[in-house]
């Protein structure tokens, strides 16, 4: 009776995992414009790690002047919908949800409230090797 039963905690594993996504699955470039403190917005490209390191530089669109480089870890947090970016120089953490794995969305507060309107606010995955 047991091995009846193994096949379906295996395809229930497989689907689990498919449904969390982990750096090494998750990984890559996103680019795409988020609000900024210092100008109206910035154009911002995010590489994801499939160590689970990010590195993220951005550029005011106002002026063309380049923002400070930032780097840190990440992580897929909340079941697999959202991606949290932590910095190594201690500021806050940021939060985009995942939307149909090419993505990210930054949300305002937590990543379980969904935001109105999620226009300068978004990060697209490059399609860097032809397949997307």
């Amino acid at each position: 009776m047991k091995w009846r039963f193994a096949p379906l905690a295996c395809a229930l594993s497989l689907a689990a995992s498919a449904a969390n996504p982990t750096p090494p699955t998750f990984a890559g470039t996103f680019f795409g414009s988020l609000p900024a403190a210092s100008c109206t917005s910035q154009d911002v490209l995010l590489e994801l790690g499939a160590d689970g390191r990010y590195a993220r530089q951005a550029h005011c669109q106002d002026d063309l002047q380049a923002a400070p480089k930032s780097a840190g870890r990440w992580s897929v947090t909340w079941n697999g919908t959202c991606v949290q970016l932590t910095p190594d120089d201690g500021q806050q953490p940021q939060e985009f949800a995942i939307h149909d794995d090419d993505l990210l969305v930054l949300t305002a507060g937590s990543c379980i409230e969904p935001i109105e309107d999620p226009r300068g606010r978004t990060l697209r995955r490059a399609d860097t090797d032809g397949d997307r």
